[in-house]
């Protein structure tokens, strides 16, 4: 298969391209080369968007693949646009990019630095590349002192001043390492409103830090695979909404208009204004909202569903 053909195969769909990806993870010696050259094309200044449709099959097979090679490529497509990062990875953003970034960390913390100190790379990246820097410190590739060093330099560096997402992840990976010496760091940060209490509270900061500094590793371990290694792509992303079978049969069934979302500006009616997108569903199944009855009543979009 050449390379026209394997990124062909590997565009987004409205199923899960299984056989592209068994043939891929086949021939992985060959198809690794491809898929670095192709995110390389994609963030060089010629910017090469040909394999766009593909990226984000891509980007997963190389974090299950453990492609080391691809660390740098991947860290420079964390800082392409909001907008781009968007349209290729949607709520993988949240879900995924970390566990990803995590599985072919190279040992040099630099460009994951350099993502999340750079205030025009979207808010969650910046913040979930903060808990890769917890996460590769806890499996031993990077010193605890240096990731101590740089987050405590994160609060004088980090920008904007101000409320922002990337401040979640930065005291996520304090409490994920049990800095108990940057605690003062974060209770400023808090007072200060960089970080919002409507996504998380000072007091479930001081539990996770207990919880760390009382048994090394406990956290990442209690949060159900948030924070392992990104797995079999197969296995992952079939668990997705977007990817099961269900999803297609509904989406087809229904063919909702969009103009007539619940949320439209015709019916100004939305049963769920108050439910955040990661709270748990109304419904009581034990899913997130976003991945249960946000995506199940509205037909969003596959993306949006991940």
């Amino acid at each position: 298969m050449d390379a026209g053909e394997l990124l062909a195969q590997l565009a987004y769909q409205k199923r899960l391209p299984v056989e592209a990806i068994r043939a891929a993870s086949a021939d992985r010696a060959h198809a690794a080369p491809i898929f670095v050259h192709a995110i390389e094309q994609f963030v060089s200044s010629d910017s090469d968007r040909a394999a766009h449709d593909s990226l984000f099959f891509i980007f997963h097979l190389l974090g299950d693949w453990r492609e080391k090679s691809a660390y740098r490529p991947l860290a420079r497509l964390m800082r392409c646009s909001p907008d781009d990062v968007d349209g290729i990875f949607g709520d993988a953003i949240t879900e995924t990019t970390h566990r990803v970034m995590a599985a072919v960390f190279d040992g040099d913390p630099g460009p994951l630095y350099e993502v999340i100190l750079d205030p025009k790379v979207d808010e969650f990246i910046r913040s979930r590349m903060l808990e890769v820097i917890a996460m590769v410190t806890l499996r031993g590739e990077m010193p605890r002192s240096e990731a101590a060093r740089f987050l405590r330099a994160c609060f004088s560096e980090i920008d904007p001043r101000d409320e922002c997402f990337v401040w979640n992840g930065w005291q996520s990976a304090i409490a994920l390492l049990g800095l108990v010496e940057l605690k003062p760091l974060v209770e400023e940060a808090f007072a200060r409103g960089f970080i919002s209490n409507s996504w998380f509270e000072l007091r479930q900061f001081e539990r996770d830090l207990q919880l760390a500094m009382d048994d090394p590793g406990a956290l990442a371990r209690q949060l159900d695979g948030e924070y392992s290694l990104f797995g079999d792509t197969i296995e992952e992303l079939s668990t997705w909404y977007c990817f099961r079978p269900e999803y297609a049969k509904r989406s087809e069934r229904q063919n909702i208009d969009q103009s007539n979302v619940l949320w439209s500006a015709r019916t100004a009616v939305n049963p769920y204004r108050s439910v955040g997108r990661n709270d748990p569903c109304p419904c009581g199944s034990g899913r997130k909202f976003k991945k249960c009855c946000l995506t199940a009543d509205l037909g969003l979009t596959p993306f949006q569903a991940a």
